[in-house]
């Protein structure tokens, strides 16, 4: 497979130092051409904003010519296409959201992201109870058309591709690594099955490793390509609950299903029902909500819980002011990434006590 000077340019964005997803599709969306970019003066590239002269710096740097020719042997090697946020067949609705990637490495059906989609997500350590809830949901939205996205992890994930999978329905895996890897190992029979009609991808250049802070990160896409997301089965901290924040962030309509008030693992989806996540006991219950429309939804009447602020909650209360800041630099205060950021600023919201302004800005409400 021999790479594009257009895809050259891309893989060496991704790799800059200092340019994460939304400074690259600051970028790209400016230059129109990634070739561009690199032709283009310090100065030129200091008048985008994000792009400090540092950053500039470091763009400008000579190509690394072993990254480029590895990823090229990977990309043929795992017959992996590259798709851009500036190309047409990029998903619309992932295109639409705050923090797009500004490219996808795909391995299989990429018909498939036209298709209405849902995301499953939830615990990694399901109950017998969240097993089934689990099975008997995939089953019937696969049966209905709607293409399945999740994140490939153990547990709540896994069973939502597996079923998919075993109904001959389409669905997609989301990745924290590169497609070139299989984590968990386990999963290696599944994604065989996933590549023969599927389509696994991720944000990440061939050969990245399982790293915990991809995982956030992944979060966004799986929401960002549904139309909503149905949780299945959450603890209080845990990462399906980032999913679904990021799904209310994106106007995704979020439903879950309500589990034991006894049971850890449902805390956090409970939670989310009291704050205004849609209740669901089976597959009608999401395609009456949705009408058949398949058009992204817009959750609304979240309510606000009477909870003492604590830990990252209270930090991020703290820093926030009357004056509106840019999220990028409440995260600078807080010495943290937008990604973390984003779920904690969202639970805040959802409490009232955080109002969200034009251009990701955020001031405390009140």
């Amino acid at each position: 497979m021999r790479l594009t000077d257009h895809q050259i340019a891309l893989l060496r964005l991704l790799a800059v130092n200092g340019v994460g997803p939304r400074k690259a599709v600051e970028l790209l969306r400016h230059f129109k051409d990634p070739c561009r970019i690199f032709s283009a003066g310090s100065n030129v590239l200091q008048s985008i904003p994000g792009i400090s002269a540092v950053t500039a710096q470091s763009i400008l740097q000579p190509a690394d010519d072993d990254l480029i020719a590895g990823q090229e042997k990977l990309l043929e090697k795992y017959n992996v296409h590259l798709l851009s946020i500036l190309d047409d067949d990029f998903p619309d609705a992932l295109k639409s959201i705050y923090d797009p990637p500004p490219m996808i490495f795909c391995r299989g059906n990429l018909d498939l992201l036209r298709n209405p989609m849902l995301g499953i997500v939830g615990t990694r350590t399901p109950t017998a109870t969240g097993k089934r809830a689990t099975k008997e949901l995939s089953q019937g939205l696969s049966e209905a058309g709607i293409t399945i996205v999740s994140g490939f992890a153990r547990g709540v994930d896994t069973i939502a591709h597996e079923i998919s999978v075993r109904y001959d329905a389409s669905t997609i895996a989301v990745l924290g690594c590169g497609v070139d890897r299989i984590y968990p190992a386990e999963n290696r029979d599944l994604f065989e099955k996933i590549l023969a009609g599927g389509l696994v991808i991720s944000e990440f250049m061939l050969g990245t490793k399982p790293d915990a802070p991809n995982f956030p990160r992944r979060n966004r896409i799986i929401s960002g390509l549904s139309q909503g997301i149905i949780v299945i089965e959450a603890g209080a901290k845990s990462g399906a609950l980032i999913t679904a924040y990021m799904a209310l962030d994106q106007n995704r309509e979020v439903f879950a299903v309500p589990g034991s008030i006894y049971s850890n693992q449902s805390r956090g989806v409970n939670r989310l029902i009291q704050q205004g996540a849609k209740l669901v006991t089976n597959s009608d219950d999401i395609l009456q909500e949705l009408g058949g429309r398949y058009e992204l939804g817009s959750s609304q009447g979240q309510l606000a819980l009477p909870i003492a602020l604590e830990g990252e909650e209270a930090k991020l209360f703290e820093v926030l002011g009357t004056d509106a800041q840019y999220i990028d630099t409440l995260a600078e205060k807080l010495n943290t990434t937008t990604f973390a950021l984003l779920g904690t600023l969202l639970q805040l919201e959802l409490k009232g006590l955080v109002q969200q302004l034009p251009g990701k800005q955020f001031v405390r409400k009140g």
